[in-house]
């Protein structure tokens, strides 16, 4: 099953994001999309395989 979790970021801190996100999940990550608000400031929206089997 897949999960998706949600992280705001500034463009400073994108690639700690991004970076963070690799090392967590491994090859369990899926994809990485990154928004930005007319604000400035970025949604990181981090797609991965769950561990757990669903039944």
């Amino acid at each position: 099953m897949e999960l998706t979790v949600k992280r705001k970021a500034f463009l400073e801190n994108l690639p700690a994001v991004v970076e963070k996100a690799v090392s967590e999940y491994g090859i369990r990550l899926r994809k990485i999309v990154i928004e930005e608000d007319e604000k400035g400031c970025y949604t990181v929206w981090i797609t991965y395989e769950s561990e757990r089997q669903a039944f």
